[in-house]
């Protein structure tokens, strides 16, 4: 291909000078087919577009954070829907962090429509102590009361550290509206570590995006889901605890449960056999 490539000059040693020339060519060429050679190579052994690559694979998480959040910010919209939204926020994030996710939407919908009456009912409760709370503090402040703003305080706090256990109990436990918020105050108090990094990750979260603009937008993109993900992390664990003990409770309940019916058909087929003698 080199060899086509041939400039005539004109003096005496004109046919030496293009033998020279057409040499030279042909090592350039040759030196930039090796190099594309290997890179074509080394992208097919790195497995640059497959879509397993940690690069496509990080990417791909990172998308399903913003879809994740696009979704939570569009559901919170209507108020009402509120509850449920964040019923299907953390339903959604727990199965992201143990790897079980399917589809974002899939899983995101799924528990916000299967969630959504209880939820709503959990939202109207939860609101309506949450107002007279904020009352109470407020009058106590007013009042200029030391012991009155002392206990408020205290109790708004832990009122805030049970809530962050409601819905994401909501989320992975079939329960009780009244159980609900006994056990998240129960998780709250017996899980004091996690409660606090809870309380650390609200804060987080509301302050600086009250304040600044840069925070609201990093929460209306991808701020919310992220905080959910992170809490995620120790949701799992401590769940993992609760849901053991609940299936051995039931393993066991199971169990007793398969004695009597056993000892029920042994005592039938006695009686049968009592009466068949009679006879």
């Amino acid at each position: 291909m080199a060899y086509n490539c041939i400039i005539t000059f004109k003096c005496e040693n004109n046919v030496t000078f293009t033998f020279i020339f057409a040499l030279i060519i042909d090592e350039i060429f040759l030196v930039c087919y090796t190099s594309l050679e290997n890179a074509i190579e080394r992208v097919y052994v790195l497995k640059v577009f497959d879509i397993d690559n940690p690069v496509w694979s990080t990417c791909s998480k990172v998308l399903d954070v913003m879809i994740l959040n696009f979704f939570f910010i569009i559901c919170c919209i209507p108020i009402i829907t509120i509850p449920a939204s964040f019923t299907a926020l953390y339903y959604t994030a727990m199965r992201f962090v143990s790897g079980n996710i399917t589809y974002v939407y899939k899983d995101f919908f799924d528990s916000f429509k299967s969630n959504f009456k209880q939820g709503f009912l959990v939202g109207v409760l939860v609101f309506d102590a949450g107002v007279i709370l904020a009352v109470l503090t407020y009058i106590s402040f007013m009042a200029n009361s030391y012991l009155g703003k002392v206990v408020f305080v205290v109790l708004d706090v832990f009122y805030a550290a049970s809530l962050t256990y409601t819905f994401p109990i909501l989320a992975k436990f079939t329960v009780e509206t009244k159980e609900l918020f006994r056990n998240s105050v129960i998780m709250a108090v017996a899980n004091l570590p996690f409660t606090f990094l809870n309380l650390g990750v609200l804060f987080i979260c509301t302050v600086p995006a009250y304040y600044t603009l840069p925070a609201k937008v990093v929460m209306l993109v991808f701020g919310c889901s992220l905080a959910a993900i992170i809490q995620s992390i120790w949701f799992n664990y401590i769940f993992k605890k609760y849901l053991d003990s609940e299936t051995l409770k039931n393993n066991e309940i199971y169990k007793e449960e398969e004695k009597l019916a056993k000892k029920e058909k042994k005592m039938s087929e006695d009686s049968i056999s009592v009466r068949a003698r009679k006879r």
